[in-house]
């Protein structure tokens, strides 16, 4: 099979090392200056899935559970007694993705590519995969579907005072939540929100230095990024032109996390029904994240609360059957759990009055 893809971003370069031994790739970037647009913590077990081994000196920080904090401001640790996730600088992480490519001595040719582009490519190949990343201008010139819902994140890189082992994660947004992802001295600090996020990043920072979290208020780095929610109605393949990865919203809509379910969907782009083979594996896992993501974003901060707290009763159960990558996985046990399924019948009311109304 002839292939042409777009785009040459982490899933890019993953949908082009899966197929160059069997398949004629060619791939085509605007340019190799990239910047960093998410937080960079990807779960180990993640990475491994996808086939390429790591180099350790892309690893900034080994990090091996999560504080979760509720918008009352309680908390609870889930400790996975292990290294469940790495810290990436993901520059470095897409550079080397390519690297890999240009290794195999695979074409990577420099060029932004326009819709007439792709109608030429057409004519000599038997497929084209759009691995845009969030630039829909491509797919809209073509008059192919694009997410309708999306997120805007924004992050700093500044000092804090954090246990590097562990995350933090607050749910004290309405839309998402902030964190702070521990590097090396720094930290970096940010959240994700419907609309400008950047006031929302300062306020959570003003909180932290009033709790005595900031050592230092010097930005080293700010990250700017947007998340695309996944929407299982997206059509992903259309005249043999295959969507994959944020072009595809492949993307855990409960963390916003992209680079592992599009790469998991990017070892189904050389089958000829993509559609269906990448919606077998990822499907059910894409909607249980978007049904974790909608549950929560309805809450009213009272019942995020109650949730929390809650989980923290039962937070053996995510230490022992968590998994980052699958809400399937780690809501399933919780949910069979008695006590806790007892606790949610209590306050179902009040949950179901935010979730309806």
């Amino acid at each position: 099979m002839r292939v042409s893809i777009v785009g040459a971003g982490p899933v890019g370069c993953l949908t082009a090392l899966y197929g160059l031994q069997d398949h004629d790739v060619t791939v085509y970037e605007a340019s190799r200056d990239k910047r960093m647009q998410c937080s960079g913590l990807i779960s180990k077990d993640g990475l491994m899935s996808l086939g390429v081994p790591l180099k350790k000196n892309l690893i900034q920080n080994r990090v091996r559970g999560a504080v979760f904090y509720s918008p009352s401001g309680e908390s609870f640790t889930v400790d996975g007694r292990q290294d469940k996730a790495y810290v990436l600088d993901r520059v470095d992480y897409d550079n080397f993705l390519l690297d890999n490519l240009l290794d195999w001595d695979v074409d990577v040719i420099e060029k932004k590519v326009k819709a007439s582009d792709v109608k030429q490519l057409l004519k000599y190949d038997d497929r084209v995969v759009l691995a845009t990343g969030t630039d829909y201008s491509l797919q809209r010139s073509l008059k192919i579907n694009t997410p309708t819902e999306y997120l805007y994140g924004a992050q700093y890189e500044i000092k804090v005072d954090a246990d590097p082992d562990f995350v933090q994660l607050h749910f004290n947004q309405p839309d998402f939540f902030s964190w702070v992802i521990p590097v090396d001295e720094y930290a970096r600090v940010g959240l994700c929100s419907k609309s400008n996020p950047t006031p929302e990043l300062h306020r959570f920072i003003k909180k932290l230095g009033a709790e005595g979290q900031i050592k230092s208020y010097h930005i080293r780095d700010e990250h700017y990024g947007v998340i695309p929610i996944y929407n299982p109605s997206l059509t992903t393949y259309r005249d043999r032109i295959a969507l994959v990865g944020d072009a595809a919203a492949q993307v855990k809509a409960s963390t916003g996390g992209g680079v592992v379910m599009g790469g998991r969907a990017a070892k189904h782009v050389f089958k000829q029904d993509y559609e269906h083979s990448w919606r077998r594996e990822l499907g059910m896992e894409l909607k249980a994240h978007l049904m974790v993501y909608k549950f929560i974003s309805r809450l009213k901060e009272e019942n995020k609360n109650k949730l929390v707290s809650s989980l923290a009763e039962h937070k053996h159960i995510l230490e022992e059957k968590g998994d980052m990558d699958s809400a399937i996985k780690s809501l399933s046990p919780i949910i069979r759990n008695p006590s806790f399924a007892s606790a949610f019948i209590r306050n179902l009311p009040s949950i179901a009055y935010d979730i309806y109304v």
